[in-house]
């Protein structure tokens, strides 16, 4: 296209130094005209033809290439909240106020531990009426109240003679984590047993889900037959 352009510019400058030189000779001398003007019209005249060339063959530009859209962002629902960002176990908020719920069992809310027992497990005699006493500690998460807690015998030898059919007993008092307490049953021994067999009494904690943990027993390996004691004779005195 540039090299057209200037081919123009060249043919009209030589057409216009043609027409100078024709004036130049001949007999009648006519007004010398204005180079500048000529070489103005030339120029226009080769824009204009270059103007209706490129109408008929118009260059091709180039199409840039299509752009890929980048990916559209989508709300992860699934994904986790901060902590403690839509309520707060310790607070109100504004749409209400949250209550504290009662904690499902598990090893470590609901968990004791032993400390001591008497008397220990061994042998008893026959006819035996006693109080065992387990000294148990709270190592879990929550306080044993005694509202909301209590001991319960779960099986085995039903010694308990004096509360029979009723095989409950309320704790002596709150048990705050960390804190012992002393937990008590009657053991009444049966006073013939046939062959004299050993006893396990089972017992267990009741917690405020009534669900039974901190399970303890307490064992009679066997019952000894009492010693039958003989009359003193009296001696009679006149």
């Amino acid at each position: 296209m540039k090299n057209n352009v200037n081919k123009l510019i060249i043919g009209a400058a030589l057409i216009a130094v043609l027409l100078v030189s024709a004036c130049g000779t001949g007999e009648p001398q006519e007004p010398t005209p204005d180079v500048n003007a000529v070489k103005t019209q030339a120029v226009q005249t080769a824009m204009a033809e270059l103007t209706v060339q490129a109408a008929l063959s118009p260059s091709e530009t180039p199409i840039p290439p299509t752009l890929t859209p980048l990916p559209t962002a989508t709300l992860d629902t699934d994904a986790a909240q901060p902590a403690g960002g839509s309520s707060s176990s310790s607070g109100s908020s504004s749409g209400g106020s949250s209550v504290a719920e009662t904690p499902v069992w598990s090893s470590l809310v609901y968990k004791c531990e032993f400390v001591n027992q008497n008397p220990l497990d061994g042998p008893q005699f026959t006819g035996a009426d006693y109080d065992v006493i387990w000294t148990m500690r709270n190592i879990g998460k929550v306080t044993w109240t005694v509202a909301d807690y209590y001991v319960k015998w779960t099986g085995g030898a039903n010694l308990s003679g004096a509360i029979r059919g009723n095989l409950t007993y309320k704790l002596p008092h709150d048990v705050a984590v960390g804190e012992t307490v002393d937990i008590r049953a009657d053991i009444a021994v049966p006073k013939n047993p046939e062959l004299y067999p050993g006893y396990v009494t089972n017992w267990a904690i009741v917690n405020d889900n009534g669900e039974e943990f901190c399970r303890f027993y307490h064992h009679i390996t066997i019952a000894i037959q009492s010693p039958t004691r003989t009359p003193t004779p009296t001696r009679y005195v006149p």
